[in-house]
């Protein structure tokens, strides 16, 4: 039985004999990646300019166009090979996303630069272009206020306030409300109202509501996480 030394060990697992980066010139390498690196540009601008959340997160957003890159070169080192691909998807499955996803969009865009990084790294160039531009067109299309009228909750913090008056100055403004909290503190009382405008005139609203006797602060939430005081 002929025995293994480390140079036939080495050969054996060498690029050429285990398929890795197969046909894959410095020409395709650097294509490749000038492609990826437009499209992850792509997915950038979109998720800069879909953001609605309260603190924008450009770390995170540049992570997305690393993240393309890095996939890409993965799929490129580890074309032609079968078997090392369904164990890089093993050794993937142990990796853990640490960071607390804020917004469930952000699991959209990093699935996103994800794929975009697959597809580029086996050269599916087309798919890629068409695949984001479709992708882009339909979140800034969704991202944009397409419900008239969206509910928001009102906070009011006092000592004493009327909630009569709080009641008919919110009808003069909205068609619906609904007393969500109400908590009765040693330094006075916070309620919680969901509303719902006729017109968007939530300055009016607050004002009146302000003007009310015990009213010390009144705030306004839309489900975006926006802020009227």
């Amino acid at each position: 039985m002929a025995v293994l030394n480390f140079k036939d060990i080495t050969n054996i697992i060498s690029p050429d004999n285990v398929g890795l980066g197969v046909n894959v010139t410095t020409g395709d390498i650097i294509f490749s990646l000038a492609i990826t690196f437009a499209t992850a540009m792509f997915i950038f601008y979109i998720y800069k300019k879909t953001y609605a959340g309260v603190l924008y997160s450009k770390s995170f957003n540049i992570s997305l166009v690393a993240t393309s890159m890095i996939v890409a070169i993965i799929m490129m080192a580890i074309s032609g090979n079968l078997a090392l691909s369904l164990g890089m998807v093993g050794a993937l499955s142990i990796v853990r996303f640490r960071t607390a996803v804020k917004d469930p969009k952000d699991i959209v865009f990093l699935f996103w630069s994800i794929s975009i990084g697959i597809i580029n790294g086996i050269a599916f160039y087309k798919l890629s272009l068409i695949g984001s531009l479709a992708i882009g067109g339909v979140l800034i299309l969704l991202s944009r206020n397409m419900v008239l009228n969206p509910p928001y909750l009102i906070v009011l913090r006092g000592s004493k306030i009327d909630e009569n008056k709080v009641i008919t100055a919110i009808k003069k403004y909205c068609s619906r409300h609904y007393i969500r909290n109400t908590t009765i503190t040693e330094s006075g009382k916070e309620i919680t109202i969901e509303v719902k405008l006729r017109k968007e005139e939530s300055e009016e609203l607050l004002k009146d509501i302000k003007n009310i006797a015990g009213v010390e602060k009144v705030m306004m939430f839309s489900h975006s996480g926006g802020l009227s005081e």
